[in-house]
């Protein structure tokens, strides 16, 4: 019995590591900086979007860029 009380102990004590190299983990900067470059891409996306909008929309655009 005193066996299983052994392994039960090694492998609470390897999730409790686990959990902690987790919580490490999740506080690293990338995760601001991917939300960052996700956000700018967003708004870079909304403006290009716009853009082609105002040329789609304009026929004598393609008249005056030729």
């Amino acid at each position: 019995m005193g066996s299983n009380m052994d392994l039960y102990e090694k492998a609470r004590e390897a999730h409790y590591q686990d959990l902690q190299r987790e919580m490490a983990v999740s506080h690293l900067p990338r995760h601001r900086l991917s939300r960052r470059v996700a956000g700018k891409l967003g708004v870079l996306r909304l403006q290009l979007g716009a853009r082609l909008k105002q040329f789609e929309q304009s026929p004598t655009a393609l008249e005056e860029h030729v």
